[in-house]
């Protein structure tokens, strides 16, 4: 019975990612770059965006007439982790014992009408979940 028990909980603690991780690397994303890079290298380096956006965007700085750029396309890429460990999975004090950590990096770039990439920008935010994992 106790067997069967720890096979359980081990079986509830999990880890799972989806998207593009190929968007955590800096060396990667050092490589696309702005007034060079084309639409073909940026698919190159990371496949398939997750989302495009098209329209026209511009972007000026005040005080600043030689920043004026106008992107017609936007590409989106993203990677989510989720990792959570088997306390969970413990009656009432699972809530206390839970640790979770979640992940979420994103990636943009945007092109002008002739595939040229204008802008890039890119994130990360990181939490941990469960009350034990945020006392400090």
């Amino acid at each position: 019975m106790i067997h069967l028990l720890l096979v359980a909980l081990l079986t509830l603690a999990g880890c799972y990612s989806s998207g593009t991780a190929e968007i955590k690397n800096k060396d990667l994303i050092a490589q696309v770059e702005i007034g060079k890079s084309t639409k073909e290298d940026v698919k190159r380096i990371f496949g398939d965006p997750n989302s495009i956006s098209k329209g026209k965007l511009t972007e000026a700085m005040p005080g600043d007439a030689s920043y004026n750029i106008t992107m017609d396309e936007w590409w989106a890429y993203f990677h989510m982790k989720h990792e959570s460990n088997m306390l969970g999975a413990v009656p009432y004090a699972g809530v206390l014992l839970a640790g979770t950590k979640d992940e979420y990096t994103h990636f943009a770039v945007g092109f002008d009408a002739k595939g040229i990439v204008q802008h890039v920008s890119s994130g990360q935010i990181k939490g941990k979940g469960g009350i034990l994992n945020n006392l400090k």
